[in-house]
């Protein structure tokens, strides 16, 4: 159940997000979201009896987390997929991995190995027919390619976090890391949403706005976050990645299904070759460990 939970919360994140920026603008949708995550998170830490002492050398650290898991990757995320499909999305997403191991070597956390070079050509080679059919003159397409500019800017933040963050993590735990990580990263976010308060409206919500809020808010940036550290301590490896590269091909199913997206030959193409990329770059690591 607990496979079967982190799979569909990694499959809807997209089409959930889609629905909701559709209704309310994407800069306030991130506020609001991470705002309340943030307080769910605190109140959380507070019935466990924790505090949010940490050493004066960590302090750094943990305020470039933060600015870079709220107000960078939402502001990414939420306007990219805006402007984008869930589809792609789900797709560009899938390159967490592959940006997460590239920073590493660069930030000399792991070693190069020539045995992954493959898995990050291939990726390359399939954003590339990701983005290729959407190197026109017209305005739709224009916005599209913008629109996954953005995500992959989404996924690099948040590569950076979870790579930056790991150590961080491990020695104060998930709970009191991310009630820290939240709370300043909502603080943070307050000048886009002071910015973005001209477009502030709810005159367009409907209830898939307030499910997708619900969603992404509750189900996604709190109760997914204890489930996927749980699953780490409680499931082999293998099934997690393994179940991390059917959550794309999902998403692309059911944003066909219920938001009638459109899936192109480049895109199909494109998606294979990066999640066959994306499932090497898994293989080559779980063999080595």
């Amino acid at each position: 159940m607990l496979l079967v939970f982190i799979t569909l919360a990694a499959t809807f994140t997209p089409i959930f997000a889609k629905l909701s920026v559709a209704e309310i603008s994407p800069l306030s949708f991130g506020f609001f979201r991470f705002g309340t995550a943030a307080i769910l998170f605190f109140i959380t830490l507070k019935i466990r009896k924790q505090d949010l002492k940490f050493e004066r050398k960590d302090y750094p650290r943990l305020l470039l987390l933060s600015l870079l898991c709220i107000p960078l990757n939402q502001f990414f995320f939420l306007s990219g997929i805006k402007l984008s499909f869930a589809s792609h999305s789900g797709i560009i997403y899938s390159l967490n991995p592959v940006y997460a191991y590239i920073i590493a070597v660069l930030i000399r956390y792991e070693k190069f190995k020539l045995s992954k070079l493959f898995s990050i050509l291939l990726t390359v080679l399939g954003i590339v027919f990701i983005f290729y059919e959407n190197f026109t003159a017209t305005q739709v397409n224009n916005d599209v390619l913008t629109g996954d500019v953005l995500l992959l800017f989404a996924v690099l933040t948040f590569s950076m976090y979870l790579t930056l963050g790991k150590n961080i993590i491990e020695k104060y735990g998930a709970l009191k890391a991310s009630t820290f990580i939240f709370l300043v990263g909502s603080i943070f976010y307050i000048p886009l949403f002071v910015y973005d308060l001209p477009n502030l409206t709810f005159a367009n919500l409907t209830y898939k706005g307030i499910i997708g809020y619900f969603y992404l808010s509750f189900i996604v940036a709190y109760l997914a976050y204890f489930i996927w550290y749980y699953a780490l301590k409680n499931i082999q490896v293998s099934k997690l990645t393994t179940l991390s590269n059917i959550s794309p091909l999902l998403t692309v199913l059911f944003s066909i299904i219920f938001l009638g997206e459109y899936i192109s030959l480049f895109f199909i193409i494109g998606s294979a070759i990066t999640l066959i990329g994306v499932f090497i770059m898994h293989r080559v690591s779980i063999d080595i460990s």
